[in-house]
């Protein structure tokens, strides 16, 4: 009788950063418990929760998965960075990064991982994702690059198959997986971006030293994030994505692109593209926008980090 021989699973850490998002937190976790994959850990990192996270945590997970408590916001960027460090100490081959607020199909690591495992020439994979109602609309499947900004691929779709192709793609955005020893090379994601585009910003950093993007629909998940427009949230939550996402953008294209290119983009979003983002303000009557959008570009052009200015305003 001839013994089956067994599979070794390369180690996966899955990492995710919560802040006052407790019922999220534990409804992914208890999604991952559920996943085929043996061979992963799950981290979990919390900004400062103030909502009981930290206990409850400890009275149901503590088995299951670590939490490293930061004590204080330190943004989406620097917290998954938190994360990634802890990934990195325990010799895991790929650092899967996400946001708290979605749940998985149990087979979804498995893909991730032979996607990465079949092509050593991507730096990182990511799934096929849905919204979590209606369940069949498209999420995002990998993202395009625009002048403007990365655009995910597919969204507000309802499901017919159109996302369906395996494929290089320009960037991943929401879930990475990543391999360790790229990590290792090109650095984690910029803190000081707090958050938007630190993610895309990796992707484009690996890019730059020969690297791919694989988009791997086989891989699924739901993303809890509302279908409605962003222009729906609340002032604060206006004026911290106005102002995070316009300035990151061009901090991204100046330190991934050639100098004139990025001068062409500043020209262009201080111009072109803030006529429309204006329309929209103007629609919706968000005129204060306005005046965080100019500071923002400003900003990026003296290459200023105003942590204590906007981060998360109560």
């Amino acid at each position: 009788m001839t013994k089956t021989k067994k599979i070794s699973q390369p180690k996966v850490s899955i990492v995710f950063v919560t802040w006052n998002g407790k019922d999220y937190t534990f409804d992914l976790i208890d999604s991952l418990r559920k996943i085929d994959y043996k061979n992963y850990d799950i981290i979990v990192v919390d900004n400062g929760s103030t909502d009981g996270t930290q206990r409850e945590f400890k009275k149901k997970y503590k088995k299951v998965a670590t939490i490293i408590e930061n004590g204080k916001n330190l943004g989406l960027a620097e917290g998954l960075n938190v994360g990634i460090r802890e990934g990195l100490r325990r010799n895991s081959k790929y650092v899967l990064v996400m946001n708290n607020d979605m749940i998985v199909k149990k087979d979804f690591l498995n893909y991730l991982v032979d996607s990465m495992e079949k092509h050593p020439e991507v730096s990182v994979s990511g799934p096929k994702m849905y919204f979590f109602e209606p369940k069949n609309m498209i999420y995002g499947a990998g993202c395009d690059y625009h002048m403007h900004g990365f655009r995910a691929r597919h969204t507000w779709e309802i499901d017919v198959g159109q996302a369906d192709e395996e494929k290089y793609v320009d960037e991943i955005d929401c879930v990475l997986m990543m391999r360790s020893d790229v990590l290792r090379k090109c650095g984690l994601f910029e803190s000081r971006f707090f958050l938007f585009h630190e993610l895309t910003e990796w992707c484009l950093r690996t890019k730059k030293l020969g690297y791919k993007c694989w988009y791997a629909p086989k891989a699924v998940l739901w993303h809890k994030e509302s279908v409605s427009p962003a222009f729906e949230g609340t002032r604060n939550e206006r004026e911290r994505a106005t102002y995070y996402m316009t300035r990151n953008w061009l901090l991204t294209i100046r330190k991934n692109k050639n100098y004139l290119y990025y001068l062409m983009i500043l020209f262009l979003q201080s111009t072109a593209f803030a006529f429309v983002r204006f329309a929209k303000f103007l629609k919706h009557k968000q005129f204060y926008l306005v005046k965080i959008y100019y500071i923002a570009i400003w900003h990026a052009l003296i290459n200023k980090t105003p942590m204590k200015l906007y981060p998360y305003k109560k």
